[in-house]
């Protein structure tokens, strides 16, 4: 058991130093820490708690890798591509239920390899659907797991106060109680280390390359474009504030979106601010028609669309849209109070 601390704690300290490293304030370091702390727990979560996070098959997925949509609610879990397995779910109040088929890469990212879409236009008068997932599935309700795949993600678009949609996943083997991941302790606190450095080198290199273009919002940078598109049919778009005293980013929506789109505003270390957050449904359109969207604590508050970054200066931005038309980028221009 000494090796298996021994390892995390390796991780552990080569994680903080990394991002000792990487911050570019004091300011930013600091909060570093509490992230730091939070990944932790959620990586010895998933070693040694997974049977309290399970529900219906699907474990709940933790918000603390990056960049997670406040909109979403999100259930995932292993698959097997020698197994079979049966989906079934039911829309309730929510508005779309997103399936994704993922492998992963050396690092632990995510690399799309299967998709479905359950919304009103394909669940019965019920709201209720289903999906088969093997190997050979094909047709009609059935999607194939390819070789590679070993991760499932589920999407739960809910942005009211009705039941959010429910999801039960057959034919996964159940997570016993009080075992550890990979059968000993040992074991599990190796794949908690690898979770915890994986997921922050992850993110690092996702903040490097979004800061480098500050105020200003860009198509996914190359090195991260695969995993950082989670949702096939979503266009992605990353942006990064950077504000002196007094100042606030204008952001102008494109026009013409014809359906979902969000835009939301994490710290440097792309996780979510508590409703920091502007969407198709919340968002108010100025005299001219424009939706404007003002981001930053400086941002005056009689203004509409206005996203309070909780006293930040700087951070990741990432907006978001279904069925987005090729190039729609939003347009984006420092303001001053």
């Amino acid at each position: 058991m000494t090796a298996g601390w021994d390892g995390y704690n390796a991780a552990l300290a080569e994680a903080r130093a990394a991002l000792a490293a990487a911050a570019p304030d004091a300011e930013t370091a600091a909060e570093a820490e509490a992230y730091l702390m939070r990944v932790a727990a959620s990586s010895l979560a998933d070693s040694f708690l997974k049977d309290h996070l399970t529900e219906g098959g699907l474990g709940r997925a933790l918000p603390t890798r990056g960049g997670p949509n406040p909109d979403y609610r999100m259930w995932g879990g292993g698959l097997d591509p020698r197994r079979r397995y049966r989906l079934e779910g039911r829309l309730n109040a929510s508005e779309r239920v997103g399936v994704g088929l993922y492998a992963l890469d050396p690092a632990g990212g995510t690399l799309l390899t299967g998709y479905a879409v359950f919304d009103r236009g394909n669940v019965d008068d019920d709201g209720r659907f289903t999906l088969e997932l093997a190997a050979d599935a094909v047709g009609p309700g059935a999607l194939a797991i390819a070789l590679e795949t070993r991760v499932l993600v589920i999407r739960v678009l809910h942005r009211n106060d009705g039941p959010a949609a429910s999801v039960k996943l057959e034919g996964a083997a159940p997570a016993p109680a009080f075992t550890p991941a990979m059968g000993s302790a040992e074991a599990a606190l190796a794949m908690a280390g690898r979770s915890l450095l994986g997921g922050v080198r992850q993110f690092l290199e996702w903040s490097e390359l979004i800061s480098a273009s500050p105020n200003t919002f860009t198509t996914p940078p190359e090195k991260i474009a695969d995993v950082a598109r989670g949702d096939p049919d979503t266009g992605y778009y990353f942006g990064y504030y950077l504000l002196q005293p007094g100042e606030w980013l204008e952001t102008t929506i494109p026009s013409g979106l014809p359906g979902y789109w969000s835009l939301h505003a994490y710290n440097h270390w792309c996780e979510a601010l508590p409703g920091a957050g502007v969407h198709d449904l919340s968002a108010k359109p100025d005299a001219d028609g424009r939706i404007r969207v003002r981001i930053g604590s400086d941002a005056p508050a009689e203004l509409a669309n206005r996203v309070d970054t909780l006293g930040r200066r700087r951070g990741v931005l990432i907006f978001r849209a279904h069925r987005e038309p090729q190039e729609q980028v939003p347009e984006a221009t420092v303001r001053r109070s």
